[in-house]
């Protein structure tokens, strides 16, 4: 089974860096054959200047952390942003194996499942111990996402105390906005029913009561990608058979390394843009 970038989290490359995996995935679909995840097909699609739905339209706020973060981590940044990802999942109650069943999963494809389950029987809360483990398994993640080709078994070292630290306090800011937001109905949502040709898979973050969220651990602000991706869920959610998404009132982004959250209403949101995403990205027929 392969997952998505971005599916269970953080995106956190280069667009450059993006735009390389994107022709490797290319030329493995051309091998084994195709899949249409979100996260690619958001960043095939030529959108309008500045997107359908601009950074520029949601309200910001910051949530205020006074203590700053190291300023350099020595383990790849969307490695970073998977741990905090994972870890938060498993401090709001969801257990270890099911919070890093994608890691998991690329140990099994990179003949390293034994690994695997060393490191995912230290996670445990925060300690350094945890971190460390939870950084190492998350190395695991390309084999998944792009296949055991793709993993390098040296790309991530064992944390230092900067990132051992930035980790852990970017989980406790995940922590304090998902109480700020929550309660949280559905964590890591899927779109039964509501995949088309043009998108065969994917899944995102949070939805609250009220809510639809994606985390982004990121050291740039939001881009018009981001918030297509967000637009992309919602709507598909809604042609989904799951009743949660009748419910979403607001779509947002929260970013736990600057602390911010930016949201906007649905009722913000024009028909046309609506309808062109529908139409053009998902490829819903009227």
């Amino acid at each position: 089974m392969m997952f998505e970038p971005g599916s269970f989290g953080f995106d956190l490359r280069p667009s450059e860096l993006m735009e390389r995996s994107d022709s490797e995935e290319a030329a493995y679909d051309a091998e084994h054959g195709p899949r249409f995840p979100v996260a690619l097909r958001i960043r095939r699609v030529a959108q309008p200047d500045g997107g359908w739905l601009p950074v520029s339209a949601f309200d910001a706020a910051s949530l205020g952390d006074p203590v700053p973060l190291f300023s350099v981590e020595n383990v790849p940044a969307d490695v970073v942003g998977l741990a905090v990802d994972y870890l938060t999942r498993v401090c709001s109650g969801s257990s270890a194996r099911d919070a890093f069943r994608i890691p998991l999963a690329g140990a099994v494809l990179a003949g390293r499942a034994d690994d695997g389950e060393r490191l995912l029987s230290m996670v445990s809360g925060l300690s350094d111990r945890s971190v460390a483990a939870a950084c190492r398994l998350c190395g695991y993640d390309a084999a998944s996402r792009r296949g055991p080709s793709r993993w390098d078994p040296d790309r991530v070292p064992d944390p230092d105390y900067a990132t051992l630290r930035n980790v852990r306090r970017m989980v406790g800011r995940s922590l304090r906005f998902i109480d700020l937001v929550g309660p949280v109905v559905w964590g890591g949502f899927t779109f039964d029913g509501g995949y088309t040709d043009l998108i065969t898979d994917g899944s995102g973050d949070l939805l609250t009561a009220d809510g639809l969220w994606d985390l982004k651990v990121s050291r740039w602000p939001p881009n018009p990608v981001y918030t297509l991706q967000l637009l992309v869920y919602w709507r598909m959610g809604l042609h989904s058979i799951h009743p949660e998404y009748r419910s979403v009132g607001r779509l947002g982004l929260y970013n736990p390394r600057s602390d911010m959250m930016w949201s906007i209403p649905v009722s913000r949101v024009p028909e046309r843009v609506i309808d062109d995403v529908e139409r053009l990205v998902i490829g819903y027929r009227e």
